[in-house]
């Protein structure tokens, strides 16, 4: 197991060592960053310690309570190491951080890709009473976790559906049942390569699945009657299809959402991540990448 405190202090050690003490001793700063980085690399690696123990002990989910997050969740704590990031609240800071800078109260806000809930929860309480989270999940195993996790927070703002937002020509995908990852059924509306994943699906029964029905945004707001202020994304790569199905509403509907999603580079063929830059420039938008994730802004139309 890789340890990312081991590279960082070999990092340190590398190079002119006399010369980057000397640093430190002018620049007491740095020193109190090396110690951040140090106590940040050394809880990474503990967590990642406590994934493999409940993975190779196969450890039943439970209610956890997520101190650092200030909620209750129901985690599956076998399932590896961002569900047990998830359980000390370290899973995604950066995300956290974004949607409280842009999440107001009154918000409507979509969420492709609701997962086990956690950024659900945060969503709603940003929103408030006068506002409405969306939080699509189509994978039947995670949708029953965030369900789960929704009541346990009390949140009556929330409407959890079980469906796929895909291209208007799908009507249905399917999951496998045995698997513990969506990859099946998002090979599905995708096309891309997961053999990447094929590890997390091993010996997984293609026999056994579960149909989803899907929908389009734009058919889902409609249906709805609603529009949206954010639409946050983390789909696996499915985000293409979306966007393509919303272009007419980013670039001139009469309330462009901002959008805040996560970027999939290694599922993508070549150029499309740079394809994604230029979508949202020809739609006036302004972005700025945020760790894995991209942050698109509308800009004012002339």
């Amino acid at each position: 197991m890789k340890s990312n405190i081991s590279r960082s202090l070999r990092s340190m050690g590398a190079g002119h060592l006399i010369r980057k003490i000397l640093r430190r001793l002018v620049d007491p700063g740095l020193v109190a960053k090396d110690v951040r980085r140090l106590v940040i690399d050394l809880r990474t690696d503990l967590i990642r310690l406590y994934a493999a123990y409940h993975q190779q002990r196969k450890t039943p989910g439970r209610v956890f309570r997520i101190r650092r997050r200030d909620c209750r969740m129901w985690l599956p704590i076998s399932y590896g190491e961002t569900v047990a990031q998830r359980r000390f609240g370290t899973f995604e800071p950066w995300t956290f951080d974004t949607l409280d800078r842009i999440v107001r109260p009154g918000f409507v806000v979509v969420e492709l890709g609701a997962c086990y809930g956690a950024f659900t929860i945060h969503l709603s309480r940003l929103v408030g009473p006068t506002g409405r989270v969306y939080g699509f999940e189509p994978f039947p195993k995670y949708f029953e976790i965030a369900e789960r996790n929704v009541a346990l927070n009390a949140l009556a703002n929330v409407r959890l559906l079980n469906q796929a937002v895909a291209s208007p020509s799908m009507t249905s995908v399917d999951f496998s049942a045995e698997s513990i990852t969506p990859y099946s059924g998002v090979q599905q509306m995708t096309g891309f390569d997961y053999s990447v994943r094929s590890e997390d699906i091993k010996g997984v029964n293609d026999h056994s699945r579960v149909t989803v029905r899907c929908v389009s945004l734009l058919e889902f707001l409609h249906n709805a009657q609603c529009a949206m202020d954010l639409l946050v994304m983390d789909i696996e790569g499915c985000e293409i299809e979306v966007l393509k199905n919303i272009r007419s509403l980013l670039c001139g509907g009469p309330k462009r959402p901002v959008v805040f999603f996560e970027l999939h580079p290694g599922f993508y063929p070549s150029g499309t991540e740079a394809s994604l830059y230029r979508f949202f420039e020809e739609c006036g938008y302004a972005t700025e990448r945020i760790s894995s994730h991209l942050l698109c802004t509308p800009q004012p139309q002339p």
